[in-house]
């Protein structure tokens, strides 16, 4: 369940915005030979049907269904009771209630006559919806996941826009740790509070408390912090997540190394080359020893695609990257979004 504020944001992402990554899929699904396509979600995959209407749905199962030329439908079994808020954060999409949202879809697609239905991630789509569907419509089901991979490899200015803007709010929640905190508890309250109270949906903190024994991060409780501790804060800000994560010292010579460690990842980050090994252009920032490459994908907003052990391209204009570097003898945790391929804004940029 997400606990933060949800709101349709036109200034942030627009109607428009939205209406032309709709376009952008029914090209795509033309080019396939696709009469319709269909998005199933739940609470933890839901970000195909963000990246599609731009509303999060944050509760168990529903339905969104594109047809070239008609208005995108979300089937739910939610009640009625909730529809008028819904229909305020998804102004892009019909909303349509039935206890059988699957039996609701079918009916569509049988009234608009289409047979060839391309389903994101078919593997996942649920057997009992699957046949309310079949149940009304006589369709074929097509795994189309790797046309939704190329629309949703193109990043939008939107898009982007909102990853700085969800980079800055991490930033500015960060930066309000102090490294001479004695426990964990502390960091991650302070964390919790000051990136809901700047419009978070969500974040989830995790602590490697001192880095000279351990560099694993993990949600833990209160322990204690070492001279050398580490926090990554993963954070939702209108359907864009981001991770970014921080290494803190008491020593302020360690901290300056940091720093510049730190500069010399934020210059690097926009520069990075998603398409091939990422690797040998890590290599030329500093030591690093592990790190690992997450992107948007399907119906997840964060899914691994490399590591130092699986050092592959991915076709994505951004991702969340997560090092570990060996900064004279220590391990130093440093992360954040990399590989935007157009320029920040001038005042994130300033920032």
């Amino acid at each position: 369940m997400r606990r933060g504020l949800m709101l349709w944001r036109e200034q942030e992402l627009s109607a428009t915005d939205v209406l032309s990554r709709q376009q952008r899929l029914e090209a795509a699904m033309k080019a396939a030979g696709l009469d319709a396509f269909l998005v199933y979600t739940n609470h933890v995959r839901s970000a195909g049907v963000t990246y599609l209407t731009g509303f999060t749905p944050y509760w168990s199962d529903a339905l969104l269904l594109i047809v070239p030329g008609k208005s995108p439908l979300l089937s739910t079994a939610l009640s009625k009771r909730v529809g008028n808020w819904i229909r305020s954060v998804n102004p892009t999409s019909e909303v349509a209630h039935s206890p059988k949202p699957g039996r609701l879809v079918g009916e569509r697609l049988a009234a608009a006559g289409c047979r060839r239905i391309g389903v994101l991630e078919l593997d996942r789509l649920p057997a009992g919806l699957a046949e309310e569907i079949a149940s009304v419509s006589d369709v074929e089901f097509v795994d189309a996941s790797a046309v939704f991979a190329d629309v949703r490899a193109t990043a939008d200015r939107a898009e982007l826009d909102l990853v700085f803007r969800a980079e800055a709010l991490a930033r500015e929640a960060l930066q309000a740790v102090d490294p001479n905190q004695e426990r964990a508890g502390e960091a991650v309250s302070l964390l919790e509070r000051v990136a809901r109270e700047a419009g978070a949906e969500e974040c989830y903190v995790a602590v490697a408390p001192d880095l000279e024994k351990d560099s694993r991060l993990g949600r833990l409780g209160n322990v204690p912090l070492g001279r050398l501790f580490a926090v990554r804060l993963s954070l939702a800000y209108n359907g864009v997540w981001i991770r970014l994560t921080k290494t803190f010292s008491r020593d302020a010579a360690v901290r300056e190394q940091v720093q510049k460690l730190e500069e010399a990842f934020a210059e690097m980050a926009p520069e990075l080359d998603l398409s091939g090994p990422l690797g040998p252009q890590l290599l030329k920032m500093a030591d690093v020893s592990a790190w690992r490459l997450e992107v948007p994908s399907g119906t997840l907003p964060l899914a691994e695609t490399a590591n130092e052990r699986e050092d592959v391209g991915t076709r994505a204009s951004y991702g969340n990257l997560s090092a570990a570097f060996l900064l004279g003898g220590a391990t130093v945790l440093l992360g954040g979004p990399v590989g935007h391929r157009f320029s920040r804004p001038a005042t994130e940029a300033a920032a």
